[in-house]
């Protein structure tokens, strides 16, 4: 009897080992399963859209081409106002005869002066949709205004643009010149004179120098000559012609001036 009972005994603890082992077994695979999607949500949180659509259309760049034939030459509106907004109408030089077509987009621009010897700098002030054409004009309808639109703009073919989106890697890295060209600040937006996290700037570095839209470059200073740079920034491409680039600031831990120097980063395991 007594041999029944400790056979009985044995069962049900090995029985309640066993359940205690898979209970504790779960609970360490769910803490596992939490941690990996803590881990998941990190990651998700540092991965955010890096340009906006402001970004991309209502930014500024280098005109380093010659100057385009199509440009606004009257508004529906213009003798009660000389700035036009959304859903305005406008007058164009070209119709027709010049290969326009009815519901094609332009991008607006407005030319500034000469930067340098790099070209015009060149704001990009909305959006244009032709409407109505004759041979040799057109009419138009601002669908998107992100700045002063004014008679005498020119217009461009609208490219769509695709955003993305990333991380910012920051300006962490060794104080030391890495390899490839060396560029500087030419521009701040507005004219200010110092910019900071998410402003726009023009830098001398373009297509030729090998940049492209999606880099990520490295700001500095170099105080003293041959001694560690200073490391003060991390800026994004979001516009390149062929000699200079739009770029936006990501991350800084000083101001941007006009003067301060552009570098790429450097690569894995330099």
């Amino acid at each position: 009897m007594k041999s029944i009972l400790w056979r009985r005994e044995f069962a049900l603890g090995g029985i309640l080992g066993i359940f205690i082992l898979l209970t504790v077994g779960n609970l360490i695979l769910a803490q596992t399963e939490q941690q990996s999607e803590i881990k998941k949500a990190i990651i998700y949180q540092d991965m955010y859209p890096l340009v906006s659509e402001s970004d991309l259309y209502c930014s500024f760049l280098i005109w380093e081409e010659t100057l385009p034939q199509l440009k606004i030459i009257g508004a529906e509106r213009e003798y009660e106002r000389v700035l036009f907004n959304n859903d305005d109408i406008v007058y164009l030089n070209q119709g027709k005869k010049e290969g326009l077509q009815p519901g094609q987009l332009f991008l607006i621009l407005e030319f500034e002066r000469e930067i340098g010897n790099y070209g015009y700098l060149v704001h990009k002030r909305g959006r244009a949709r032709v409407i109505h054409l004759s041979d040799h004009g057109a009419t138009a309808r601002i669908e998107k205004a992100c700045g002063q639109i004014t008679l005498g703009n020119y217009l461009v073919p609208f490219e769509e643009k695709e955003g993305f989106a990333g991380q910012d890697l920051g300006f962490n890295i060794p104080p030391y010149k890495t390899e490839g060209p060396k560029g500087e600040i030419i521009y701040l937006t507005i004219d200010f004179n110092q910019i900071g996290r998410g402003h726009w700037a023009l830098i001398n570095l373009g297509k030729s120098e090998g940049v492209k839209v999606g880099d990520q470059l490295i700001v500095y200073r170099e105080p003293v000559k041959d001694a560690p740079l200073q490391v003060i920034g991390n800026v994004l491409v979001i516009d390149a012609q062929e000699h200079t680039s739009t770029v936006k600031v990501l991350s800084c831990r000083d101001a941007l001036r006009i003067g301060d120097l552009i570098q790429f980063r450097p690569q894995p395991g330099n």
